[in-house]
């Protein structure tokens, strides 16, 4: 029997799974797009639009879970294709979660746009055009399986947690200073901390990205997981 008709369901599968992450991919950069935008234009519509996006992201990742977990149970892949599995359903879970830290953002923005301006909102401004660039990049990386973009939107993600840290000190600084505007600078220190932690997934998702391509993650103190079982074949 030829081996020729065994394997084009498994790649059909593995096709379809690799595509509906992509698509839930852009669905999540789509809304954290809504989301900056809404916190950057203080548009309350906005942003109420964006928080009704996440329920899709949800419902998208059910949908990629239950998919991987049959293409796992029918074909019991051999361990470079149980890597491309394994790490589209980590990449939606992480997918997942930066839908819900966009959720928080329109969320704050909310709020914020009764408020009074700090003169910080700037620095987080900045902060998340580099996550939104980073977002562009990871889906790239991800659809295209881009080592080398990969590994510059990991290296990026340093300077995001160093942006943090600082407009972090900037606005308690100021809410210290000002306390009139305390409520607006802790809406803003939550957006910049929905932010800093976009950019963790983001690296995440670069991550399995470099996981897929060279079948072992990069060796430093971001190593989360036993991954030994899928570093050969």
């Amino acid at each position: 029997m030829s081996t020729q008709h065994i394997l084009k369901p498994f790649d059909r599968d593995l096709k379809s799974v690799h595509n509906r992450v992509v698509g839930m991919a852009e669905m999540v950069s789509q809304e954290l797009t809504d989301c900056f935008n809404a916190f950057v234009h203080r548009d309350k519509l906005e942003a109420s639009d964006a928080v009704v996006a996440d329920d899709l992201i949800n419902a998208s990742e059910r949908i990629i879970d239950d998919l991987i977990v049959k293409t796992i149970v029918l074909h019991q892949p051999m361990a470079a294709d149980c890597r491309l599995l394994i790490a589209a359903l980590r990449v939606s879970k992480d997918l997942e979660r930066i839908g819900d830290y966009a959720t928080n953002i329109a969320n704050h923005s909310r709020t914020l746009d009764e408020l009074e301006l700090t003169g910080q909102e700037q620095a987080v401004f900045a902060m998340g055009e580099t996550v939104q660039d980073m977002m562009e990049d990871v889906i790239h990386a991800y659809t295209n399986n881009d080592a080398i973009t990969a590994e510059n939107v990991r290296q990026q993600d340093g300077a995001v947690d160093d942006t943090y840290t600082a407009v972090f000190a900037n606005l308690i600084a100021t809410s210290t200073e000002k306390p009139e505007l305390s409520a607006a600078c802790t809406h803003l220190v939550f957006i910049a901390r929905s932010l800093e932690r976009i950019g963790d997934h983001i690296t995440d998702i670069a991550e399995e990205v470099l996981f897929v391509v060279n079948g072992v993650f990069p060796e430093d103190d971001r190593l989360k997981a036993d991954v030994s079982a899928f570093v050969k074949g």
